[in-house]
């Protein structure tokens, strides 16, 4: 999932890939014109991190997962990885006492704290000391978890028990942000806390022309061309 087109102010860009737009490698994202190299390597470095984290939060929600990003995941400049986030389409941003993000842009949610039984609020709980306050919880965020389904389900339904939530979410650092862990979880958490910003995709660039790769969104397949393609050529023949 394409993220970071607002970098390219500034440079000669040809052309470049719209956010929130699905990219197949080996797809450019961009086409720039009389840029040096250190130029175009700080904007890889960034892209990466953007690109990285809007496709975390796209695989999560493919699969049906709330998906949220703890406040302390968000480097500088804080507004860069708030689009990223919803280039993904993430749900909203968790916030304690020790982070203050403010955004017009995104939902920002404050957690742990003692609220209203009528207030949409979340907790977060590890599972060796589940009491966090005496309130009732609109959703429990676990942490420190096991990757295993029973254990999963038993922790879910204890603290269902205990805080009367609707949400069960759970926080993967970048160690367990994977598609097979994110697919694992689909059937027995309502969610994910993203709580660093992960590391999944890699860009290079060179001096030649690239192809440009399109995908129909109705037969998947993919077509490669120098120019634009706005539908799915007439007369293709599937094997």
């Amino acid at each position: 999932m394409f993220a970071g087109s607002w970098l390219f102010e500034g440079l000669n860009v040809v052309k470049y890939v719209r956010d929130a737009t699905p990219v197949a490698p080996p797809e450019p994202i961009v086409e720039l014109s009389n840029v040096n190299g250190d130029v175009l390597r700080q904007l890889l470095g960034r892209l990466r991190q953007l690109i990285s984290l809007a496709s975390a939060v796209a695989w999560a929600k493919r699969v049906g997962l709330r998906v949220f990003i703890y406040g302390s995941a968000m480097p500088d400049p804080v507004n860069d990885f708030i689009r990223a986030s919803l280039a993904g389409g993430a749900d909203g941003i968790l916030v304690d006492d020790f982070i203050s993000i403010n955004s017009d842009l995104i939902d920002v949610i404050h957690v742990n704290q003692r609220v209203s039984n009528d207030s949409v609020n979340y907790v977060i709980v590890s599972p060796d000391k589940p009491y966090q306050q005496s309130v009732r919880a609109y959703g429990v965020i676990i942490k420190d978890v096991v990757i295993d389904t029973d254990w999963l389900l038993r922790v879910r339904d204890r603290l269902r028990s205990i805080y009367g939530s609707r949400e069960f979410l759970v926080m993967l650092d970048n160690s367990l942000l994977r598609r097979e862990i994110i697919e694992k979880l689909q059937d027995v958490a309502d969610g994910i806390v993203i709580t660093e910003v992960p590391s999944l995709v890699s860009l290079d660039f060179d001096e030649y022309r690239a192809f440009n790769v399109f995908r129909c969104v109705n037969c998947y397949i993919d077509f490669e061309t120098e120019d634009e393609m706005r539908k799915c050529p007439p007369g293709v023949v599937i094997d």
